[in-house]
């Protein structure tokens, strides 16, 4: 009786091994920017296109500042994405004027190009990323790969609603940077 038992727990050592390297070496989850805000609640619709679609830069600048609160609250993030192994594209922005070995960045979508100095992106279009190998920020796009959580942050240049952990940073093109679906 005692061999059928070891031989019962080495199965399921096993099993339980090759389940748990199937999760850990599971393909990522490939979002679009537009997956980063389904929560948005509908009562904020109008108020967040106004935000988007502004005709003019400067009053919408502005705007940004004096409502920053109600953004806040209209941009809540995507809760099933919270805690997902991810790969998203964007565009890496430095948080200080350094582009070499660059650890800590916001990946962003596309802004405007109708504006000189376009606004910050709304919160949920904002993933704060830390990159612990470090890389070379330009100006071409990138795929971010890595753990993904619903955690407001806010630096000196915007609030985000999303943080990531990367495992990977690779070259993108433009048209792998989706915003919306």
């Amino acid at each position: 009786m005692g061999k059928v038992k070891t031989e019962l727990l080495a199965f399921c050592v096993v099993m339980l091994l090759v389940i748990w390297q199937g999760v850990a070496w599971a393909e990522p989850l490939t979002v679009s920017w537009a997956e980063l805000r389904t929560n948005r609640p509908e009562t904020c619709v109008v108020f967040l296109d106004t935000y988007e679609n502004y005709s003019t830069c400067s009053p919408q600048t502005a705007s940004a500042r004096l409502f920053s609160k109600k953004y806040d609250a209209c941009t809540p993030g995507t809760k099933n994405l919270d805690g997902q192994t991810v790969r998203i594209a964007g565009y890496a922005h430095p948080l200080e004027f350094e582009f070499r070995d660059v650890k800590s960045f916001l990946l962003i979508p596309p802004l405007r190009q109708d504006c000189r100095h376009p606004p910050p992106p709304l919160p949920d279009q904002v993933i704060a990323v830390e990159f612990s190998k470090g890389m070379n920020v330009t100006a071409d796009p990138v795929w971010v790969t890595g753990v993904l959580r619903l955690v407001r942050s806010k630096t000196h240049i915007v609030t985000t609603a999303y943080t990531l952990e990367a495992t990977a940073v690779v070259p993108a093109t433009i048209p792998d940077v989706v915003v919306n679906d």
